[in-house]
């Protein structure tokens, strides 16, 4: 009988950080994915991971408080995990959002259901098409790696709760003005350089209503930008993604 009360603990354990991990993570944590599907996820990667941590899993303790807060550091690795595997997309959103403002689309907002607030059209445009780029990537494979890699840095029980992820954390989320100005940078050049040539017929033609020509002349000029920059903005986020998986293998070792 306590053979199989320690088996259930273990497969908790595994439930707790896998499921954790879903619900934070990008692409699988999406609002539109069902609740049902992420549990089901979640009982699947714990019976799959079982085998793993049998083998290394410490003794689980069954009382009330020891338990609880075994669960507690369970699902902290596994928010953690996800939490900064989903910063690479906050730049992806950043960036969008500084070339709407580039190209003064900023008054075009939608409504973001993963967050519950409005958000730029050009920012969910890139959010949704580096997304696709993710998957095609097998960016989702690697959320699965970090979380078979966690279990041999931060076993069941062993989550140091010191500030040694401190210094990494940092890192992953400077990485968000990093991601957000490379991606951003093709359309940020094009439109200083559209405000130069702009300021240079203001000068030469002074009698030109200015007001009238440099809104549309942005929006077409950073559309435009934005189309022919694409392969770039893919070449780049391919870059990022490779220096961003290192990064986070980085933080669950310091876990």
């Amino acid at each position: 009988m306590e053979l199989y009360i320690s088996q259930f603990l273990l497969f908790l354990m595994l439930f707790a950080r896998a499921t954790a991990l879903i619900v934070v993570a990008p692409v699988i944590g999406h609002q539109s994915v069902p609740v049902q599907m992420k549990v089901a996820l979640g009982m699947f990667l714990a019976f799959v991971l079982y085998p793993l941590a049998a083998t290394k899993a410490p003794v689980i303790a069954t009382e009330f408080l020891p338990l609880v807060l075994a669960l507690v550091q369970e699902v902290v690795v596994g928010v953690l995990i996800g939490f900064a595997t989903g910063l690479l997309f906050a730049g992806v959103r950043y960036a969008g959002e500084l070339i709407s403002l580039d190209t003064n689309l900023s008054a075009a907002m939608m409504f973001d259901p993963e967050n519950n607030s409005q958000a730029s059209l050009i920012s969910e445009f890139l959010y949704l098409a580096m997304l696709m780029v993710f998957l095609l990537l097998n960016g989702h494979h690697f959320v699965l790696e970090a979380l078979y890699v966690s279990y041999s840095a931060v076993p069941i029980g062993g989550l140091a709760w010191s500030g040694a992820p401190a210094p990494a954390m940092i890192k992953l989320s400077a990485m968000i003005f990093i991601v957000a100005v490379k991606l951003a940078a093709p359309i940020i050049v094009a439109m200083f350089l559209l405000n130069v040539a702009l300021s240079i017929l203001s000068r030469v033609m002074p009698q030109m209503n200015m007001f009238a020509l440099v809104f549309p002349a942005k929006i077409g000029v950073g559309l435009f930008a934005v189309m022919a920059a694409a392969p770039l903005m893919v070449l780049t986020f391919r870059k990022l993604l490779a220096g961003f998986e290192e990064n986070v293998l980085e933080l669950i070792k310091a876990l």
